[in-house]
């Protein structure tokens, strides 16, 4: 039975950290779509297209929310994106 339980914790703990993998390496996306890195827990985040974008606050997913142009606020945080990657984009 102990093991059973553990069994159980473990696959909840996975599940949690799981749910929250988003695009960007967990980066929000309104900070990168501005050029400027903001890490975030991904505890705010909007699913688009099949994929998780994360916020660093409500403030940022609502400028997400509000653009008109949704595809091109992603693309242009993608297109960033790989300065991050390189280390020449330095964390907010």
């Amino acid at each position: 039975m102990r093991t059973i339980n553990t069994i159980i914790t473990l696959t909840v703990a996975l599940m949690s950290i799981t749910a929250h993998a988003g695009e960007f390496g967990n980066r929000c996306t309104t900070g990168l779509n501005k050029g400027v890195v903001v890490n975030s827990d991904c505890s705010i985040n909007e699913n688009f297209k099949g994929n998780t974008l994360c916020f660093g606050n409500q403030a940022a997913k609502q400028a997400f929310l509000d653009a008109k142009q949704k595809q091109q606020f992603v693309d242009k945080a993608a297109a960033f994106y790989p300065q991050v990657l390189n280390g020449s984009a330095k964390p907010m």
